[in-house]
């Protein structure tokens, strides 16, 4: 797209979603490489305000939202015909290749592998009718919502019999935990990369299914452009920011107030503990849709207030490696080694803290440049397919 007619919209959403993915993320790196918080983290009042408007307002919103502009901007790549196909098969196998090597040397917590899966899988969708996908998506997402009530029973059902036992960390998990302490990032390598093999399965299965169900969501929002000047009305936003800072906050509060409660409880249930956590998830497309309303509005109404947010999302790719990449070397053992030597308030307001570094950064960087690094990278590998064909 020529960055003169750019839409602003997508950028700032890619920007916000960026900035929540890195408060849910952080955990992981300072807390517990496996659980992320957990009720040992929760020593002080400021760790469990904290803990509680990061499970309410982020966990699981802003994943979505940064899947669903990802399945919106398909078009401008597959609407190429057959040349936009090529390049989109090479753009998900650098996403995979890319996702590989971010959960070998820097985080297990990736999505690019994902999104390179599903947006090869995209292609089957992609043409279809808007009927067969809504049809796909009311099957994935009712699929994931029996299995994750099937786990949540059966769990309190095991409990209810006596046979209750806390999640704790796997055996590879503790293995990484130990190079993390230590500082050796050498070893670190082979055992972050055997703790995200472990995990692998878990998460394409659990994160994978709203994943592709707001893949599929952006691809029918693009068809009519709805996040461009002319898509969604004032009346539509009015309707989105109404259910989803209405009733799907609510949600999100009773079931991070449920979460933080059973968390803090000298016997915490683990059937509450999953029902908390999957019924946030379940519910978390309302809230996700109420904040794409949200930012629609203010960059409509005052496109330059988003701007910071913006330049990270016109590099997201960039600003996506490089927040693992700093939080890797502030809490690693090879370079500050904070891991779990601060408080878990404090390791929310680092994240914030490598938020604003990395927009200024952005701001900085494409003042000079037309793209990120990282994105030129992606551009020039997913553009080798149409090249071979026009000689």
């Amino acid at each position: 797209m020529n960055e003169t007619n750019r839409d602003i919209a997508p950028d700032a959403l890619r920007g916000f979603a960026l900035w929540g993915i890195i408060l849910v993320n952080v955990a992981y790196f300072a807390t517990s490489v496996d659980l992320g918080v957990t009720s040992e983290a929760l020593a002080s009042p400021g760790d469990s305000v904290a803990a509680f408007l990061v499970f309410t307002l982020a966990q699981g919103k802003f994943y979505l939202i940064f899947s669903f502009l990802f399945g919106y901007s398909a078009h401008y790549v597959l609407g190429s015909a057959q040349a936009g196909r090529r390049r989109w098969w090479l753009r998900g196998v650098g996403l995979i290749v890319l996702g590989i090597a971010h959960a070998s040397f820097l985080f297990i917590g990736d999505i690019l592998f994902l999104y390179g899966l599903l947006g090869l899988l995209l292609l089957a969708f992609y043409s279809r009718s808007r009927k067969v996908i809504l049809r796909w998506v009311a099957w994935i997402y009712g699929l994931f919502t029996a299995v994750a009530l099937a786990l949540v029973g059966l769990t309190a059902l095991a409990e209810a019999k006596g046979f209750s036992e806390a999640i704790e960390s796997s055996e590879v998990a503790s293995r990484y935990e130990q190079t993390v302490i230590s500082g050796d990032y050498l070893a670190s390598i082979p055992a972050r990369f055997d703790f995200w093999i472990s995990e692998g399965i878990f998460l394409v299965a659990f994160q994978g299914a709203l994943t592709l169900v707001a893949f599929l969501f952006g691809v029918l929002a693009s068809r009519w452009a709805a996040l461009g000047p002319q898509g969604l009305s004032r009346a539509q936003l009015r309707v989105m920011m109404g259910w989803g800072l209405g009733l799907g906050l609510s949600l999100q509060v009773f079931f991070g107030g449920l979460w933080l409660t059973n968390a803090l409880a000298a016997s915490p249930s683990v059937a509450l503990e999953l029902a908390a956590f999957f019924g946030s998830f379940v519910t978390a497309p309302l809230l996700s849709a109420g904040y794409i309303g949200l930012i629609i509005s203010i960059v409509r109404a005052a496109p330059r207030a988003l701007s910071w947010v913006g330049t990270m999302g016109r590099m997201s790719l960039t600003v996506y490696l490089s927040q693992s990449l700093l939080l890797s070397l502030i809490f690693g053992g090879w370079g500050l080694g904070l891991y779990q030597e601060v408080p878990y308030w404090g390791a929310v307001l680092i994240s914030l803290g490598v938020t604003v570094a990395l927009a200024l950064l952005s701001s900085v960087w494409l003042a000079r440049f037309r793209q990120g690094p990282m994105e030129k990278l992606l551009s020039g590998w997913s553009k080798l397919g149409s090249r071979s064909t026009a000689k």
